[in-house]
């Protein structure tokens, strides 16, 4: 949070296709260090097993695909479906990712508005991107997210977090940005709103899923902190 005067939000994908470049040296450097950033990003793979079998996976928000190098190391023969907004960061996906684009499927669309559809996925994760979104859109893609899912199919979520104290904070100075465009639809402007871990839990509980587990945490007391935990879906 800041106390100084903000500027205007930007969109979204405008956002992340004007700081595609540097993107990935912000996350290793910026946001985790070194070592922070490899425990990131294996947290968000490791519920996925070890296995040669053609899994079904959906990334959300897969700007670059940081997460795709340790999800292909658990299961090389998954098929990924990685959307995001930015074509600038799904065009470096791709360029990184170029021996293993036939078992990659990229989406150039709002995961808030695309057609997730009914039990396709064994697996459908999201890596620092849902800390956008307020309870209500939340609500709402957790419960497609549930929709998509197999049945026993688990949603993994890697993502900035904050502590309860904090969390009115945050609110309030995303109403304070978001005034600045008030034709905003959810999810349509770039503004970071962190929840609590545990307003993370009730959220997904609503939507039907079971077994909140934390796998990772980097700092329970921290006002910017990163969490990693998974739910399941009932069989």
């Amino acid at each position: 949070m800041t106390t100084e005067t903000t500027p205007a939000p930007e969109p979204m994908a405008a956002f992340f296709d004007r700081r595609a470049a540097g993107y990935d040296a912000h996350m290793c450097s910026n946001v985790f260090t070194d070592a922070t950033f490899v425990k990131f990003y294996r947290a968000v793979a490791s519920p996925i097993p070890e296995t040669v079998q053609p899994l079904q996976i959906l990334d959300l928000g897969c700007g670059t695909g940081l997460e795709i190098e340790f999800l292909l190391q658990r299961a090389p023969h998954a098929q990924i479906t990685a959307v995001d907004l930015s074509e600038g960061m799904l065009a470096l996906l791709e360029e990184r990712y170029h021996a293993q684009m036939p078992q990659i499927t990229l989406v150039a669309d709002s995961y808030l508005t695309m057609d997730l559809g009914a039990q396709r996925y064994d697996y459908i994760l999201s890596a620092m991107t849902i800390h956008h979104l307020l309870h209500e859109p939340k609500r709402r893609l957790y419960a497609q997210i549930y929709a998509a899912l197999k049945p026993g199919g688990q949603y993994i979520e890697g993502d900035t977090v904050t502590t309860a104290a904090h969390e009115a904070a945050f609110l309030a100075e995303y109403a304070e940005e978001i005034a600045q465009v008030p034709s905003a639809e959810d999810g349509a402007y770039h503004i970071d709103v962190p929840f609590a871990i545990e307003t993370q839990r009730k959220l997904l509980s609503s939507a039907g899923f079971k077994e909140f587990t934390l796998l990772w945490q980097l700092d329970s007391s921290a006002e910017w902190n990163h969490a990693v935990y998974v739910v399941t879906k009932s069989k």
